[in-house]
């Protein structure tokens, strides 16, 4: 029995979130972080429209992509295949853009918030 025939068997996922559990080994697409480690991290599962419907991307498994919460409000409504070619608009290629994106958004907010950090110290 596939890991997919038996979490289903359990009644506690629906299919999509089967499919994406099993397809990124139940890890984020961005940031790699464990969403089965712990109930914290279980509950920020989300699954990311990767080119977002807003954007025209479609409702379907191939624009999918298993997120954090976190990830996914970083990247937001940004549509990774902005400016490339047709040929080069696959799923491997568009979620590493993403990750490359999510991953300079990150450091730039954790600078901001070690300058917060600094100004709070000041005022003890």
């Amino acid at each position: 029995m596939s890991i997919y025939d038996e979490l289903m068997k359990t009644g506690n996922w629906s299919e999509r979130q089967a499919r994406l559990g099993e397809e990124f080994k139940f890890y984020c697409a961005y940031c790699d972080k464990s969403m089965i480690s712990c109930v914290d991290n279980h509950s920020e599962w989300q699954a990311d429209h990767i080119i977002p419907t807003s954007k025209g991307g479609p409702d379907v498994m191939d624009n999918l992509a298993l997120s954090c919460r976190t990830c996914n409000f970083i990247k937001g409504q940004w549509d990774p295949s902005g400016g490339l070619p047709q040929e080069e608009i696959l799923k491997e290629h568009l979620i590493k853009r993403a990750r490359a994106r999510i991953s300079e958004r990150r450091q730039k907010m954790q600078e901001d918030i070690e300058l917060y950090k600094a100004i709070l110290a000041k005022h003890g």
